[in-house]
């Protein structure tokens, strides 16, 4: 009975880490492993930064936190940015 009450949780923890580390642009498999190995430990994800990924995802230049490439405004700091290209604006 200990046995399946400490796979269900780690498969709990798993699935937070995963979920948490999916959103900051961080490897969902590691972290599910982490989370489902270390249980409540595996939520370190939490306090990790966001990866930057090149045309998915980019730093805001006034406060550098990682925002949306499509992005018109940080969420964060409220900055807005300017389009890079005229011709994109369409």
């Amino acid at each position: 009975m200990i046995a399946l009450s400490v796979i269900i949780s780690g498969i709990f923890f798993g699935a937070v880490a995963s979920a948490i580390a999916r959103r900051k642009g961080r490897s969902d498999i590691l972290w599910f492993l982490l989370g489902f190995c270390l249980h409540l430990f595996g939520l370190v994800v939490l306090f990790l930064p966001s990866v930057c990924k090149v045309g998915i995802t980019k730093k805001c230049p006034e406060c550098a936190e990682i925002v949306r490439a499509e992005a018109n405004r940080c969420r964060y700091c409220g900055n807005e940015f300017l389009a890079a290209n005229a011709a994109e604006v369409s």
